[in-house]
């Protein structure tokens, strides 16, 4: 089938480690169909940087299409709810030019807006079925605010189905619109070929990582969602000798979170790494002892199952559809999130355990981008036959 994706998540020069999930689902369902990325970039018309980018199309990523389209962003605060319609203006024309040559049975949009949102009317505009695939924040975060809520809950009422990445997130659906008999459960992924068990020592001395020391690897964005904060304070409670904290990402929280290692007096033993492309990420991985993940929100976390098929056993809160990862305490321990003391004592706890690597990754397998592009295809092809 010929599939059109639509997102603002995406990997790219601007932001590499943005919506790697997309990608990696995207790639994996092209192996079987035709697939084209509409990811705009954002467009400030009174910035001189921005006026000087030239727009190259498509790029070509795996045998997929990705077109830019030039999405417009006020100059000052910038909202999601104006973006969302923003969105529909930059791919409208696009659409219009590329339908001649790319004739697609569907359009599928990643998070309820801004792309499910504009997913929805091109859906209609061009008399296409819509899936829209909530990943977290679009449902956990973005009701919180009055017009984000209606613009959720009318993306969601009129998407041909929707996907929950995880049975809390469809819970948090649920509780905000009546769409049962539309909503399905498809978990995300890893990629075996490239998360799997490596030698650890091997691996600590490709990355020139100490030896001799235990390690607590984070990945993510330096947000306040993500925890990280937490996360530092309990560094500071635990028994530190030995043990080194590594953070992986970037975001707009970094400075502060340096001045708070600092302030704790950790900072000796605090390394923010920044930014890793995504195949390294496997390294890292098996380069430490526990994976952490602290967040107060999440849908159902991408690095989890990463962090298992490589064999590694996961701290992490109590949060939304963590506990469909962490199924028992063969695969890790959780806690209730903003909780550093809690936390602080599962890491020492995990530090401290026996834990059987082998049969951790062999769970982690079950988590495959194949097996999951399989669920989608599927699901595309009932939508497209009912249409």
């Amino acid at each position: 089938m010929k599939i059109l994706v639509l997102t603002d998540v995406f990997p790219s020069k601007e932001v590499p480690a943005s919506g790697v999930f997309v990608r990696e689902l995207s790639k994996a369902v092209s192996y079987k169909n035709q697939v084209v990325i509409i990811h705009p970039r954002l467009w400030n018309p009174f910035s001189v940087k921005s006026c000087k980018e030239k727009q190259n199309y498509p790029l070509h990523m795996n045998g997929m299409e990705i077109y830019r389209p030039k999405l417009f962003i006020l100059p000052k605060g910038d909202r999601l709810f104006f973006r969302a319609f923003a969105f529909l203006f930059a791919a409208l024309p696009l659409l219009r030019k590329l339908r001649k040559t790319f004739h697609f049975d569907l359009i599928h949009a990643h998070m309820a807006g801004p792309a499910g949102f504009a997913a929805v009317f091109l859906g209609m505009l061009f008399g296409k079925p819509v899936i829209v695939t909530a990943h977290g924040s679009d449902i956990h975060t973005f009701p919180k605010h009055f017009f984000l809520k209606r613009l959720v809950v009318f993306t969601l009422k009129r998407a041909t189905m929707v996907v929950a990445v995880s049975h809390s997130l469809k819970d948090l659906i649920l509780k905000m619109v009546n769409i049962q008999k539309k909503l399905f459960i498809i978990r995300n992924g890893s990629r075996p070929e490239v998360f799997f068990p490596v030698d650890k020592i091997k691996t600590r001395k490709k990355l020139h990582l100490p030896i001799d020391r235990k390690i607590i690897l984070f990945i993510g964005s330096l947000i306040p969602r993500k925890g990280v904060d937490v996360l530092l304070r309990a560094f500071a409670y635990m028994n530190k000798k030995n043990i080194n904290l590594l953070l992986i990402g970037k975001g707009d929280s970094e400075l502060e979170l340096k001045a708070l290692a600092k302030e704790l007096h950790i900072e000796t033993q605090v390394d923010f790494v920044g930014t890793k492309n995504h195949d390294e990420i496997s390294l890292w991985l098996n380069a430490c002892d526990i994976f952490c993940l602290p967040s107060r929100h999440e849908g159902f976390p991408t690095v989890i199952v990463e962090a298992f098929a490589c064999g590694r056993p996961v701290v992490a809160t109590k949060v939304d559809g963590v506990p469909e990862a962490i199924v028992d305490d063969t695969l890790g321990i959780m806690v209730e999130p903003d909780n550093e003391k809690a936390l602080a004592s599962a890491l020492n706890k995990a530090l401290e355990k026996e834990w059987d690597y082998q049969a951790i990754a062999e769970y982690g397998k079950r988590f495959s981008w194949n097996t999951i592009a399989e669920e989608y295809t599927e699901l595309y092809k009932n939508v497209v036959m009912k249409k």
